[in-house]
């Protein structure tokens, strides 16, 4: 494994978030300045107002600093186009909120694919790639559930699937522990530690320093700059997620940006930024067996005689 599986996946700056005008203005990020690493298991604390929830804006491409530089995946944000934000978004970064986030009309299932129709899925193969994940949770058998039917805690696996359905490399998770009691709140970390041992980037703000076990990395804030940053793992022996791995819905492995490449029995392969919606929304279903035709009984079929007694009553 070479060593450029652990590089630098996001940068940022001397990047500034300012609100207002003159008198007015105020600062949610201050000339902050983040290197991570692929594979790193980031912990972001702080008190609230401090700029978390913003910073994890900005990483996820969903807000736009006031200054100040971005790289990702080896490129300069504020060079790529929207369109090319959006589809780096919907197939590389995935959110999990405090809040869960459930459509309450739809089905879990659905609440799960969801992602994949900004990728071009049909729905078809949209659904059974919610179905491979939901199994993967233990969640198969309540999938056309609605939302208020699960507990929390299940609704909070259910948003991890969908977070992951497809497939990101960058995960970014805004106290996703938040509304849930101590036992389901270990729960969901397991799935992260696991989601985490696979190669996967995970970027997660909590209130909780009991949390902090899980990190690899842990990151203190304070009025939109970082107070402390702390490393618990060496960079060397952060999860390696390979370049050009294959992958699944079924097993949920970590890949590299922009280069993907996706094979299993129902995925197709997916190469290089630049992927339309004609080159995704391809449906294999399996093939079907001839019908073979009933084979004829061979054995004869006799009727029964019936014979009226001697003596019988009339």
């Amino acid at each position: 494994m070479s060593n450029q599986d652990n590089d630098t996946i996001i940068e940022l700056k001397a990047v500034s978030k300012r609100y207002g005008f003159g008198d007015a203005e105020s600062y949610a990020l201050r000339n902050f300045d983040l290197k991570v690493k692929r594979g790193e298991f980031i912990m972001i604390m702080g008190p609230s107002g401090c700029g978390k929830t913003t910073l994890l804006n900005i990483i996820g491409l969903l807000d736009k600093a006031s200054s100040g530089e971005y790289i990702l995946a080896g490129k300069d944000v504020s060079r790529v186009s929207s369109s090319k934000k959006a589809r780096f978004r919907a197939k590389e970064i995935g959110f999990i909120f405090q809040n869960f986030n459930l459509v309450p009309t739809l089905p879990i299932i659905e609440n799960v694919s969801l992602p994949l129709i900004y990728s071009g899925y049909h729905k078809t193969r949209r659904l059974r790639m919610a179905d491979n994940i939901l199994e993967h949770f233990h969640l198969r058998e309540r999938e056309y559930y609605m939302p208020y039917q699960l507990s929390g805690g299940q609704q909070q696996r259910v948003a991890i699937a969908r977070s992951l359905i497809s497939n990101p490399s960058i995960i970014l998770a805004d106290e996703p522990t938040g509304n849930l009691d101590s036992r389901n709140s270990h729960i969901i970390m397991e799935e992260l530690r696991e989601i985490h041992s696979m190669g996967n980037t995970i970027i997660m703000v909590t209130h909780n320093p009991a949390l902090t076990t899980y990190a690899t990395r842990v990151i203190n804030m304070l009025d939109g700059e970082i107070d402390t940053d702390i490393k618990t793992v060496d960079d060397s022996e952060l999860p390696k997620g390979g370049k050009g791995e294959k992958v699944s819905v079924k097993v949920l492995s970590s890949r590299d940006p922009i280069k993907m490449e996706i094979q299993s029995e129902s995925d197709v392969v997916v190469s290089g930024e630049n992927v339309t919606t004609e080159d995704a929304d391809v449906l294999v279903m399996p093939e079907e067996q001839p019908k073979t035709p009933a084979k004829k009984s061979t054995k004869k079929t006799t009727k029964k005689k019936t014979t009226k007694k001697k003596g019988a009553k009339k």
